[in-house]
């Protein structure tokens, strides 16, 4: 709900409602000098409009009596947009709604789309995936699907082995769109439907008013919104902060509504480095810490924590009993002026929940005492929603420690699965398909460790057909040698780092070639592992614990300059792409060449923890009381 007068604040397009909040505010009151996109974001950019404009051409072909509105000032692409409706066009392909006045709203979706009532709904199209396996029965959102050439939503089917991937981004600017037609008065009465276009080419709905969004709520506890309720929030939220934001530009003594807080999009930024100037001063901005974005970062703001040496003072014991759902503050008050030497137990004639009193004793607070004795700048946290303060109070300390990776609380050995034949895995992708499937087939054992190379890989055009043909090549491969493995009696395991990528390609393709079954009994077993997980259960950074930042740390080094899965497309894009021979296989080396390198990084990485692992320091060696680590992290924190 909006809380300031947005009059003044132009109609915003369907981008603002996704986009970082800070952004909104810098638009307002620092104008950002363009900058170059980077190769990577610019190839991005070009193959979107390449695929945008090859998608029109079809729909144009495949509808009859499909309009398209080009060129004009955005008055005259209204009108013709209008024009359309009135005379009820199947399909109206970029055109232009009417601008909401009142919502503060305006937006030109790829496509609209009619209903037998003479209303639209919209449809935008996108250059990525939109389906995958619906691999658990009744989970998840309904899979309705028109085709390119019936694209109604009437006429949709429910896909049964697949379902729409959930993308708030492209979601929400959806329901900007909804929320056009609702204020000029046409959309359809019977529910809120809008669609995509992917690289499926077939249109996947999504009904707008589902509850599939998790979000805080003021009691505390999460809620499950629709992306129409998300939507409204977080667009009325940023006029809000833009109508304060042109308010203080006018008088400085008011206040902004918003601070820099590092979040995914930051990267991409024109305001990026103007962020991040203010978000690495002094000990840093606790954003800057992984996975604490915009929620986090305002729960410790609230309570004081403004930045990673303020969080890494907090402590551990009550952040844990925090987490427990124990009300410190109120333990506090029932004890305060009691004899200290009381046993906590005592509390049970007027503590209902007695495992909430064998919770506090079992980290140990045994008396009144230390339950005084417990922080209370920590306690204050009870009550926020939090489930993961004790590991965000060892973020900060990893990140301000001396070391650049620490053992977590609890692990003493790092024990990392091994096999008497190992097979590191890793693919190479763009928008419309995985090309490459690289995999480092390694024989163990002493006397016996050798590693080989092998890439199954396409360079002719990626359709579903070659794509999934190139994969049936590297998925036989893999299962045979696992059977040989088997046979000899020997112990088998495949490896990927992050492979939360390779596993939607994994299912994806497994089902266009009809072994879905054998590939999820694959990926569910105790024979494909992702080291991902196996590092972040055991060890902490502060920072990446992505492979280009923990293999550095065991020695190991690609053989490539820049290695990077934005600029391997850019190098793709040449290697499938360019006439001249030579820059082609340049381009096709260093893509093989920058495969192999993630894979043999990801034995370096295996090999490191096994040997080294034991001897990282122990996250513990950072707590407050250990004077020598404080000093440390004290000193990193002042630079």
């Amino acid at each position: 709900m909006r809380r300031h007068d947005v009059s003044a604040v132009p109609p915003q397009g369907g981008y603002l409602a996704r986009q970082c909040p800070v952004r909104a505010q810098n638009e307002v009151i620092v104008p950002a000098v363009p900058i170059p996109a980077p190769p990577e974001l610019q190839r991005r950019f070009d193959r979107g409009r390449e695929f945008e404009q090859d998608l029109v051409c079809r729909l144009i072909e495949g509808n009859l009596g499909a309009v398209l509105v080009s060129g004009g000032t955005i008055s005259e692409v209204e009108q013709a947009t209008a024009a359309a409706m009135a005379r009820r066009a199947p399909m109206i392909i970029g055109g232009r709604l009417p601008t909401d006045i009142v919502g503060r709203r305006a937006g030109k979706p790829d496509v609209l789309v009619a209903t037998t009532e003479g209303t639209y709904q919209p449809v935008d199209i996108k250059h990525h995936l939109t389906l995958e396996p619906a691999l658990d029965e009744g989970r998840g959102l309904p899979g309705l699907i028109s085709a390119l050439g019936a694209p109604a939503r009437e006429d949709a089917v429910a896909y049964g082995a697949l379902r729409p991937r959930k993308r708030e981004e492209d979601l929400l600017q959806l329901a900007h769109y909804q929320r056009m037609l609702e204020a000029a008065g046409l959309a359809p009465k019977d529910g809120r439907w809008a669609g995509i276009i992917g690289v499926e080419r077939c249109i996947v709905w999504y009904d707008l008013d589902a509850p599939i969004w998790k979000t805080p709520s003021s009691s505390g506890r999460q809620k499950w919104r629709s992306t129409m309720e998300v939507y409204d929030f977080e667009f009325d939220f940023r006029l809000d902060v833009m109508a304060v934001a042109a308010a203080h530009q006018r008088d400085f003594s008011v206040e902004l509504l918003v601070a820099p807080v590092r979040v995914g999009e930051c990267a991409e930024c024109p305001w990026w480095e103007y962020c991040r100037e203010q978000l690495e001063a002094g000990a840093g901005d606790v954003s800057l810490l992984p996975r604490v974005g915009w929620r986090e970062w305002k729960m410790h703001n609230d309570r004081g924590v403004k930045d990673r040496e303020a969080l890494a003072r907090l402590d551990v014991r009550t952040a844990r009993l925090v987490c427990a759902g124990i009300d410190i503050p109120e333990f506090q008050r029932l004890v305060e002026g009691l004899p200290a030497e009381t046993p906590v137990r005592d509390l049970g004639v007027v503590v209902r929940a007695k495992s909430q009193l064998a919770r506090l004793e079992e980290e140990g607070v045994l008396t009144f005492g230390d339950v005084m004795r417990l922080d209370g700048h920590t306690a204050s946290y009870a009550g926020s929603g939090s489930s993961w303060l004790p590991e965000q109070i060892d973020l900060a300390r990893a990140a301000l420690g001396p070391a650049p990776i620490y053992r977590r609380r609890g692990v003493g050995q790092v024990v990392v699965p091994r096999a008497d034949v190992e097979v590191d895995v890793d693919m190479e992708n763009v928008e419309d398909g995985v090309y490459l499937w690289g995999a480092l087939h390694t024989q163990c054992g002493p006397g016996a460790s050798n590693s080989k190379y092998h890439a199954y890989v396409t360079w002719g055009p990626l359709t579903p057909d070659t794509e999934a043909e190139n994969f049936l090549r590297f998925w036989t491969w893999l299962m045979e040698l696992r059977r040989e493995v088997h046979r000899c009696h020997q112990t088998f395991r495949a490896y990927c780092y992050n492979a939360s990528a390779e596993n939607t390609y994994l299912r994806k393709l497994g089902l266009a070639l009809g072994i879905l079954d054998e590939v999820t009994a694959f990926i569910r077993s105790g024979e494909w592992v992702d080291l991902l997980r196996v590092v972040n259960d055991q060890l902490i950074t502060g920072g990446s614990a992505g492979l280009k930042a923990v293999a550095p740390m065991a020695g190991f080094a690609w053989d490539v300059e820049d290695p990077g899965g934005g600029l391997s497309m850019v190098r793709y894009d040449i290697a499938a792409g360019t006439q001249d021979v030579p820059e082609r296989q340049e381009a096709r080396a260093w893509l093989l060449t920058y495969n192999r390198g993630d894979v043999e990084a990801t034995l370096a990485v295996r090999d490191w923890l096994e040997k080294s692992g034991a001897s990282l320091p122990s996250i513990t060696a950072l707590d407050p009381d250990d004077h020598v680590a404080r000093a440390h992290m004290q000193a990193e924190g002042s630079r």
